[in-house]
């Protein structure tokens, strides 16, 4: 790398400011086309934080006022800065001012308004997912994994073998799936 970025770099290892960091950071990438991952690495960090840095770019001013005032912390930060418009920002913003939410509070709302999940229920019990990846191993042949976030639920099949093992178990399991929707619609 070129001395100029090296300094940069130096310069962002130092600073203590985040606000700081995030504008040396998005100059580095956009102004001098350093790669995200280039830049982590010569950071001693992960991209996924690097990137956490750069989105505090778009916070407003008044936002930078009350983490300066300490009324909302760094992380409270990083998670308003996963809102995409301005205008959500200031309204989540507001209600954590308001009420004094915690992070874990605002994680809820930020989460609410980005994927319409409100916080709450429950995830299927691990017996049932058991039980599931069992019968799916003995009726068609497969293996089964099962992931549960609190925005979204996937269920994974994969089956393995030769071509014509896989696409028996897999038209097997598209039989069943076919009759219980006739059965459930009739």
């Amino acid at each position: 790398m070129e001395q100029d970025i090296l300094d940069y770099i130096e310069q962002i290892k130092r600073e203590t400011d985040y606000f700081g960091k995030t504008k040396l950071v998005n100059f580095l990438i956009h102004q001098k086309h350093i790669k995200v991952k280039d830049l982590a690495s010569a950071l001693s960090m992960k991209p996924s934080y690097l990137c956490h840095i750069m989105r505090l770019n778009k916070l407003s001013e008044i936002i930078m006022d009350g983490y300066y005032s300490k009324l909302i912390t760094m992380s409270h930060l990083f998670v308003l800065s996963l809102l995409k418009s301005q205008e959500d920002i200031m309204n989540v913003y507001e209600i954590v001012l308001r009420e004094g939410l915690t992070v874990l509070h605002t994680e809820e709302l930020v989460r609410e308004k980005l994927h319409g999940v409100k916080p709450g229920g429950e995830y299927v019990e691990e017996i049932k997912i058991q039980n599931l990846k069992s019968k799916f191993k003995v009726d068609y042949g497969a293996e089964t994994k099962i992931v549960q976030t609190r925005i979204k639920t996937k269920i994974i099949i994969e089956w393995k073998g030769p071509r014509e093992a896989r696409k028996k178990g897999v038209e097997s399991f598209f039989r069943v799936i076919e009759n219980r929707k006739e059965k459930d619609s009739g």
